[in-house]
């Protein structure tokens, strides 16, 4: 039998008992750590460190040169999807946790435990059924000699070309410890999986808990019903800023001295004075300007600020010492699906959830207790 490891490929020959009642006895599989995939546990740590970040053909190359192992990029799709998948499963059984909890985010000023949770939506590439069904339409036609072959398990394809990852985020206040989570499943599911997410932190039991997000209804909706031990529930102060300076360039234009004052103006006092003073300056730009479509951007910010004003009071979050911005949850919107977005790429919903899912492990600095409990387990 061949099988992959850390130096290339060895062929293994060896007896492999079975027992009624028992089953079949696969210790020495177990000990090499090939019981489950064929592959050593080092060769499977190279193929998901080398593809992390490019594409599997220029992984393989890439693995080839770094580990002499030779592999073809298809077999490195399967390892590593695979492996994400593993971490899925592990991560939504709670066998993979992160290695830190509210207890371990002390704010140095004042003492007290703080945790930010973060969370948004990136749309990514995948398969549709009928794109699906035409591959294997056009397949029919191509005249194989008939041989063994494993049953391959066929993935649905989706509904639509583009889905959206939903991405879920806990935090510290320094920004040395994150713990990530990703899934292409509905609103509700995230919903769930981020209820799961915070009680491995132990979310409760900060001394001070908030979210800092984009403000989208579905954020807020599952943030308010599934994390209701949070303190605030705060709108990412740069995304308001955009939704001012866009309102700011139709009313006066793009990038005129006016245009500018007026924004400078109106975000110096959201931070300083409150929303309500900023409803106001609002209230009195409509008045001075007669053109209906200047009219209609400044109610369109108008309402936009009304059903968030709770999420604005920004003198009171500064002073309590929250941070205002979600910047480590837009970082980790632009790193978990980089390796999905490549160009040409379309992935199945399964595949496209486990690179995520290794992605996430990866940003989570969880690679090395990963692997470290891999060992454990074939030990």
């Amino acid at each position: 039998m061949t099988h992959l490891t850390g130096n290339g490929r060895i062929r293994l020959e060896r007896r492999i008992y079975w027992y009624a009642g028992e089953g079949t006895d696969n210790r020495v599989d177990r000990w090499l750590g090939i019981a489950d995939a064929g592959l050593s546990l080092l060769a499977r740590e190279l193929c998901c460190l080398t593809s992390s970040g490019k594409s599997f053909r220029k992984a393989a190359a890439k693995l080839q040169k770094l580990a002499q192992i030779e592999v073809s990029a298809e077999l490195l799709r399967t390892v590593v999807e695979a492996e994400g998948m593993a971490m899925l499963d592990a991560r939504r059984q709670a066998w993979l946790k992160p290695q830190w909890d509210a207890s371990d985010c002390a704010v140095p000023r004042t003492g007290k435990t703080q945790v930010l949770v973060g969370a948004d939506g990136v749309m990514v590439p995948v398969v549709t059924a009928a794109e699906k069904a035409k591959r294997r339409a056009g397949r029919k036609h191509v005249r194989r000699r008939p041989k063994a072959r494993r049953p391959v398990r066929r993935h649905r394809g989706a509904d639509e070309k583009w889905k959206e990852l939903k991405i879920g985020l806990f935090y510290d206040a320094a920004k040395e410890r994150s713990y990530a989570f990703a899934t292409t499943r509905d609103r509700e599911e995230f919903g769930r999986q981020l209820r799961h997410e915070a009680g491995k932190i132990r979310l409760g039991q900060a001394d001070q808990k908030f979210s800092v997000t984009d403000g989208a209804v579905w954020i807020r909706r599952q943030m308010r019903t599934r994390l209701p031990m949070l303190d605030e529930m705060i709108l990412d102060f740069y995304h308001f800023a955009e939704h001012v300076a866009e309102t700011s360039g139709v009313c006066w234009g793009l990038e005129t001295a006016e245009s500018k004052n007026w924004t400078r103006k109106v975000l110096h006092r959201a931070k300083h004075e409150g929303p309500l003073v900023v409803l106001q300056e609002i209230s009195a730009a409509k008045a001075s300007l007669r053109a209906a479509a200047k009219r209609k951007a400044l109610s369109k910010l108008e309402q936009y600020m009304a059903k968030r004003v709770e999420m604005m009071d920004y003198p009171r979050f500064l002073a309590a010492g929250f941070d205002i911005g979600s910047g480590p949850t837009e970082a980790k919107c632009k790193t978990v699906p980089s390796r999905l977005k490549g160009s040409g790429m379309r992935w199945n919903l399964p595949n496209a959830e486990a690179m995520a899912a290794l992605a996430c492990v990866e940003q989570s600095d969880l690679l090395d207790p990963w692997w470290t409990q891999q060992r454990q387990q074939v030990a």
